[in-house]
């Protein structure tokens, strides 16, 4: 028999125990994406679906390493699953270039909308950066 150990974290305690709080977790996050992406005039309104094509991932880690990320190195409308992995697959690059660990999420469950991985990706980049202005 196969036993498969998977670690939880407190996203999937959140999730299991205590959805009034992960609401409460969830507008911090939307706060701090927006005080970044509203320097270039675009706003998230929801975490769970505003993520999955990459493009705010790309753009995200771009200013908050200020940097500019090249138009052509990103697919910036997205229309196949590919090409959303693609941009999601690049943020992680760039966050590991940035020096933050792998995120654990997988590029494709972004894609696919899974918002516990949008979560650790985006509370991943919290952590690093809560402070910057």
């Amino acid at each position: 028999m196969l036993l498969c150990y998977l670690e939880r974290d407190a996203f999937d305690t959140l999730f299991d125990h205590a959805p009034d709080k992960l609401n409460v977790v969830k507008r911090s996050l939307i706060n701090f994406v927006n005080k970044h992406l509203n320097k270039i005039n675009l706003e998230v309104t929801d975490l769970d679906s505003q993520f999955h094509d990459g493009v705010f991932l790309v753009l995200l880690m771009g200013l908050l390493e200020g940097y500019f990320v090249p138009l052509y190195s990103f697919h910036q409308t997205p229309m196949s699953f590919e090409q959303k992995v693609h941009n999601v697959s690049l943020s992680f690059e760039l966050m590991e270039d940035a020096g933050l660990a792998k995120p654990k999420a997988r590029p494709e469950d972004v894609v696919n909308e899974d918002v516990k991985s949008t979560l650790r990706v985006l509370y991943n980049l919290f952590t690093r950066y809560k402070n910057i202005s």
